[in-house]
């Protein structure tokens, strides 16, 4: 090999290992900028799906109570509902329960999964919809 051929290798060397590093960079500019949301979005219904459907529903629209005289499963598509909550207020009752329809998941879910529920929850107001729509 000559040493134009080996100075042509370097080179083509060297701009491979430039272009997987930018490679790199942008999935992390990416991921901190918020293009994971798909991932948490799909986390957070199948999560729904599998813990909160069976009494919220699979749409969130609620349900029968569970017991009788007892608290109707929440809508999750009233907008008073969603409007008058915050993501902490909510983050809060999944992990400690309300009174006697809305059981206690303490620490079943990592932050993570807690902030994908919370998303997925917002995502069934029809007023988020539409503005998402827009």
């Amino acid at each position: 090999m000559t040493a134009f051929r080996r100075l042509d290798a370097f080179r083509l060397s060297s701009v491979l290992l430039t272009a997987y590093a930018c490679s790199v960079v942008m999935g992390l500019v990416m991921g901190a900028a918020g293009c994971e949301k798909k991932a948490d979005a799909a986390q957070g219904r199948d999560l729904f799906a599998s813990t909160c459907a069976r009494c919220h529903g699979a749409d969130g629209a609620g349900g029968l109570p569970l017991f009788d005289g007892g608290p109707a499963p929440r809508n999750f598509h009233d907008h008073a509902f969603q409007r008058e909550r915050t993501d902490e207020q909510l983050k809060l009752t999944i992990m400690n329960g309300k009174g006697t329809g809305m059981p206690s998941f303490g620490t079943l879910f990592d932050e993570g999964q807690l902030r994908s529920l919370v998303a997925h929850v917002r995502s069934l107001d029809p007023e988020n919809a539409k503005e998402n729509a827009k």
